[in-house]
């Protein structure tokens, strides 16, 4: 008797994990229908025809001229107007509280997001003209 209740309960127990199978598997369907999309997507920022390396003397100099940034074209500025000059081995801090644009002017550098407007210049070059595995080697 015990014997048969053993194999009845691995029996009930296939039948068990079955039925969870059909449950979890929609759920996986959809997911792994969401992590294509996601690797189907092509960069919006791609290194421009004529990059350019950084040359290995690079001093470091930083200037922001007149950068203005939006997440989406018809979204408000997170960042506006913003001029600045740091040179190499100057330490720079940008205060201000949450949400304010710190992090995205940070991000803005390596291109992670191409500005909106005005320009960011690496020892005078625009950034935009950098290819882009070297400017992030060299800001990483």
């Amino acid at each position: 008797m015990v014997v048969f209740m053993s194999y009845a309960m691995q029996v009930v127990m296939g039948f068990l994990l079955m039925g969870a199978l059909f449950i979890v598997l929609p759920r996986t369907l959809v997911s792994a229908g969401r992590i294509n999309q996601v690797l189907d997507l092509h960069p919006s920022i791609e290194n421009p025809s004529h990059a350019q390396t950084a040359d290995p003397s690079v001093q470091g100099q930083v200037e922001f001229r007149d950068v203005t940034f939006r997440y989406s074209k018809n979204s408000e500025a997170v960042v506006e107007h913003v001029t600045f000059k740091a040179e190499a081995g100057q330490t720079v801090a940008f205060i201000g509280s949450t949400g304010s644009g710190k992090s995205t002017l940070v991000n803005l550098l390596p291109r992670f997001y191409d500005v909106s407007d005005g320009e960011i210049l690496v020892d005078g070059v625009n950034v935009q003209d950098y290819d882009l595995e070297d400017l992030r080697n060299k800001v990483g």
